[in-house]
């Protein structure tokens, strides 16, 4: 079951959010031993999805288990999912975010929602 409505809405209402996709590659110093790899930032994919800030108290006491300033929570389409899983840069009002792919736990969460949409929570970086 998918609600078009919302899905409209966040079309219409929503804010842009650049998601940067990377590559994989072997740069001038690159060691098999050590497979120090350089990332290479592709052009970015632009959605557009519910954005709105959570407070440091909904961090701690709510489910995320996180305890720092600047998270955000996302509410978009679930076709995305990937896109956040595989981006190497998040970019929201010209704040960067933490990703899924550098492996830091604590720091970003992906939540399937019902009506084809997913919540993803992410901190904002330095």
């Amino acid at each position: 079951m998918n609600l078009p409505f919302i899905q409209q809405l966040i079309k219409e209402n929503g804010t842009k959010i650049a998601i940067y996709p990377a590559v994989k590659t072997a740069g001038e110093d690159y060691d098999p031993r050590e497979k120090n790899y350089e990332w290479s930032n592709l052009n970015p994919y632009t959605i557009k999805g519910y954005v709105q800030m959570l407070s440091p108290e909904a961090l701690v006491w709510k489910q995320y288990g996180l305890q720092e300033m600047g998270a955000i929570e996302i509410l978009c389409e679930a076709k995305y999912k990937n896109w956040f899983k595989i981006a190497n840069k998040v970019v929201i009002n010209g704040e960067e975010y933490s990703v899924f792919k550098t492996g830091v736990n604590n720091r970003v969460l992906i939540q399937d929602r019902p009506w084809n949409n997913i919540r993803v929570i992410l901190q904002r970086k330095g």
